[in-house]
């Protein structure tokens, strides 16, 4: 098979950390204090690292809190009844209790109902269910908002993939329509995707009205609110509960560095944008940090996501067993950390965007390839590099040097301890009340689940990323895998 360039990118994350692990065990054979120096000053990186992220990790748990206490709508103004909110949620398989718990933060929302139009964006290959799930819902909220759709994704359109973007992206064509047809203005409605279990604070749409009025160009940003994992979070179990505390820390993180930040999960656009750039990419697995880059092309470079320090809510992933919530966890993260298949195409529209400024490209090219192979090496060089030399050079771990280095890295990352305590700390205060029916040790227990952080990252953050990278590297795909949502007790 002829190797074209884009062949050539998919290959470049996957072989650069495969090389990452086996050089080390190449190396310890004849240059071991190499291999343990390098994994010495590693640790000390990671520990400025996880001192710095607890320090964002802060200041995004401030602003949240900030945030969420100011009466939004009353900074709007008028602009509430000049700006339309769609919320487009796809769902595929979901319960009817989840979409309808969804439909009711929307409808509990402090804004205009008859500014506020809903898109439930079903996929036609769930078959009846999906026509059942529709038509309760109709019911129930059908008078609720200035209009509510239910699309139904054909399954089998060329071109495209199972995946959540082929079906944003028919459900927003047909709310284009429907939007013309009733003569509301595409660059008054402000588009939502979300996923079907999300939950919106009530603050959220007026935060989002009030923040598009204000920055500049508006309609060449993204609209980036805090994804918050905490609606079952007391019922599901603790490997779950830390990644889905690790997946909203890190978006807190992100948004008090707007500059890095890219989308994620539930976002925001104008609808007149996603019509300029042809709504979301349709052949691809993760749609969502995608849209981030389609958008900065198409710009220019004139395209940034803009933190809105309000938060949704969602699932933690848990089904009706623990083996399958654990396997339903890793294959949320492999979907996610196939990512990796966005590094060819900003590769080559950087090296096609003369135009936008040849640093800007570079180090977005950097950070994306930096995540990406970080996410993959990270836990497995903290975890068992530094031991290699010690391993397989009998003659280094009798050397003063080869002696210390596991006691040297030992005290440097008990201080990265340090960053989960501040993480377990604002976990508790992020908790919802605890339901009835859970025990008090319930909340003792989210305290000691902390101490299983270094293995989650292993098993559900490099493994998965390795995973998914090899996959890339190999030219196998991944098939989308929608995670399974069960109904928990309100």
């Amino acid at each position: 098979m002829k190797l074209t360039s884009r062949r050539f990118l998919e290959i470049i994350p996957g072989a650069a950390v495969w090389l990452a692990l086996l050089i080390p065990v190449v190396l310890s054979g004849f240059a071991p204090a190499l291999v343990a120096g390098f994994i010495l000053i590693f640790d000390l990186y990671w520990l400025y690292k996880a001192l710095i992220m607890g320090f964002h990790l802060l200041m995004g748990y401030h602003r949240m809190n900030r945030d969420i206490s100011v009466d939004w709508l009353v900074r709007c103004g008028s602009l509430s009844k000049q700006i339309y909110h769609a919320v487009i949620l796809t769902t595929y398989l979901e319960p009817y209790e989840v979409i309808k718990r969804s439909l009711e933060s929307i409808i509990a929302a402090d804004y205009p109902k008859n500014r506020m139009i809903v898109v439930l964006a079903t996929e036609q290959r769930e078959g009846q269910p999906a026509r059942e799930k529709a038509a309760r819902i109709k019911r129930a909220c059908a008078k609720k908002f200035a209009g509510l759709l239910v699309t139904d994704h054909p399954d089998g359109i060329p071109g495209e993939r199972k995946a959540k973007g082929a079906n944003a992206t028919w459900a927003a064509k047909k709310l284009s329509a429907w939007t013309k047809r009733h003569g509301i203005p595409a660059d008054k409605i402000l588009v939502t995707t979300a996923d079907a279990d999300t939950r919106f604070h009530k603050q959220y749409f007026a935060a989002l009205s009030y923040h598009y009025s204000r920055v500049d160009h508006p309609a060449k940003r993204s609209y980036q609110p805090i994804p918050i994992y905490a609606n079952n979070i007391w019922q599901a179990p603790a490997l779950s509960r830390i990644l889905a505390f690790g997946s909203s820390f890190w978006q807190l993180i992100e948004s008090t560095r707007p500059w890095r930040l890219i989308n994620f999960s539930t976002h925001a656009m104008n609808l007149k944008t996603l019509q300029e750039i042809n709504y979301w990419d349709v052949t691809v697995i993760n749609e969502d940090s995608r849209q981030f880059w389609r958008a900065y092309f198409s710009f220019k470079g004139d395209h940034r996501v803009v933190p809105i320090f309000v938060p949704v809510y969602m699932d933690a992933v848990l089904t009706d067993s623990y083996l399958g919530t654990l396997k339903n966890q890793y294959q949320q993260r492999l979907r996610w950390a196939y990512g990796a298949e966005h590094f060819p195409y900003v590769v080559q529209s950087s090296i096609a965007h003369h135009e936008i400024y040849w640093f800007d490209r570079l180090i977005k090219v950097y950070r994306l390839f930096e995540a990406n192979f970080s996410w993959a090496t990270a836990s497995i060089f903290l975890a068992f590099v530094g031991w290699i030399p010690l391993i397989l050079n009998r003659e280094f771990s009798q050397t003063v040097f080869g002696h210390n280095v596991p006691i040297f890295a030992s005290r440097i990352l008990s201080l990265t301890w340090i960053g989960l305590a501040i993480s377990a700390i604002i976990a508790l205060r992020l908790l919802p009340p605890r339901p009835a029916g859970v025990k008090r040790t319930a909340s003792w227990i989210m305290v000691l689940q902390w101490i299983l952080a270094p293995v989650s990252a292993l098993i559900f953050g490099s493994i998965p990323a390795i995973d998914a990278q090899t996959r890339l590297m190999l030219g196998r795909p991944f098939g989308f895998w929608t995670t399974a949502k069960k109904a928990t007790p309100s």
